[in-house]
C-alpha cells in the first residue's frame, strides 16, 4: 500500500469481508442444501464438512485484531508519506548549499527525517497547527502502544475511522500531492476526451 486512501480501502474490504463471512456462518450455513448434489459446496472438500463455528470462529478472531491492525497499517503509510515528502522537499534545498559542514549536517538532517524518530519529524508542524500535530501525535502512541504488545494501560483511544480522518486533514494540509509526470498529465486528458 502507497496511500492512506489504499490503506484505509484494505480495511474497509477486510471488514466487510470477515462480517459477511461471520453473518454467512452464523444465519445462513446450516440452512444451505448439503444434501443436494447440485449444490458446488457439497463437491468441496474445503466447505462440505464444515460445521457453522468452522466458519465463524476463524471469521471472529480475525476480526478482534483488525482495527488495531489497520491503525498501524494506515500509520505505516502515512508516516512513510510524510517522510518522502519532507525529503523531497528539502533536497533541492541542500543543492544549494556550499559550505561543507552545512552541507554534511544537511546530510545527516536528512538522514534523521528518513528514518528518527517520527516524534521528531513532526516538531516542525506543532508550531503551525498544534491541534491537528497532537491529533496525529495520539493516533502515533495508538499504533505505537499496538505494536509494542499492548503492555501498558491504553492512553489515547483511536478508532481506524478517527485515525484516517485525523491523518487525511495533516496529510491534506502539510503534504503537497506529489508532481505529475508529462505522461501521467497526458492520460487524463485522454481519458477525459473518451
Amino acid at each position: 500500500m502507497k496511500t492512506l486512501d489504499d490503506a484505509w480501502q484494505w480495511y474497509l474490504d477486510a471488514s466487510e469481508a470477515l462480517h459477511r463471512m461471520h453473518r454467512l456462518g452464523a444465519k445462513h450455513w446450516l440452512g444451505f442444501p448439503w444434501r443436494d448434489d447440485t449444490f458446488s459446496l457439497v463437491k468441496d472438500d474445503q466447505f462440505r464438512m464444515l460445521e457453522p463455528t468452522d466458519v465463524t470462529q476463524p471469521a471472529q478472531n480475525a476480526l478482534e485484531p483488525l482495527e488495531d491492525l489497520a491503525i498501524v497499517v494506515m500509520f505505516s503509510v502515512f508516516e512513510a508519506v510524510v517522510r518522502e515528502s519532507i525529503v523531497q522537499q528539502f533536497r533541492p534545498e541542500m543543492a544549494l548549499l556550499r559550505h561543507q559542514a552545512l552541507k554534511e549536517a544537511a546530510v545527516v538532517a536528512a538522514e534523521r527525517i528518513s528514518v528518527g524518530s517520527f516524534f521528531d519529524v513532526l516538531a516542525p508542524f506543532r508550531g503551525q497547527d498544534p491541534d491537528l500535530t497532537e491529533e496525529v501525535d495520539q493516533v502515533r502512541e495508538y499504533r505505537n502502544w499496538v505494536a509494542h504488545g499492548r503492555r501498558t494501560k491504553r492512553k489515547n483511544d483511536v478508532t481506524p475511522t478517527v485515525a484516517y480522518d485525523r491523518l487525511s486533514r495533516f496529510l491534506a494540509k502539510f503534504v503537497p500531492p506529489p508532481s505529475m509526470t508529462e505522461t501521467q498529465w497526458l492520460a487524463i486528458f485522454h481519458d477525459m476526451g473518451e
